[in-house]
């Protein structure tokens, strides 16, 4: 899978919560600037207005380049919402197997039903939170249990 410069940029700026317009007022260029590099539509924007960009978002140049230093983790330097595009086929199999896809809408059902139980906002994220740490601590607990079905 092969990702382009303008999709680094974009999903760095949806990440950061930035519209298309704030963001390029940010930098100094048009919207539809923006836009065309986001799209790959534009080519070889002027230096100046990639370095406003990469420290706009705090993105390394050489992960937006594609530079890959020997030994790095690169994971760690991935946006998350770069990490769900590279990650969208993966779940795809998980989402065709059908008691598997069950489970899951029962449980995002029960986490969105929640809402109109919890009316607070404050408290509805703190649900929040919580299910998605809950989520972590069960996770880890799983792999080390497969970690320890594969030893034995």
């Amino acid at each position: 899978m092969e990702i382009k410069v303008g999709e680094i940029i974009k999903l760095k700026r949806e990440e950061r919560d930035f519209s298309l317009v704030e963001f390029s007022k940010k930098v100094g260029i048009s919207p539809g600037y923006l836009s065309q590099l986001e799209n790959g539509h534009k080519a070889n924007p002027k230096l100046e207005i990639v370095l406003r960009i990469i420290r706009e978002l705090d993105i390394d140049i050489d992960m937006l380049l594609g530079i890959e230093r020997p030994n790095e983790n690169i994971n760690l330097k991935i946006p998350s919402l770069l990490k769900l595009v590279l990650a969208k086929d993966r779940n795809f199999k998980v989402l065709e197997d059908k008691e598997a896809l069950k489970k899951l809408c029962n449980i995002i059902d029960k986490a969105l039903e929640s809402k109109y139980l919890i009316e607070d906002k404050d408290l509805y994220e703190m649900f929040l939170e919580d299910i998605y740490i809950q989520i972590e601590t069960t996770l880890k607990r799983y792999m080390a249990f497969q970690i320890v079905k594969n030893v034995i």
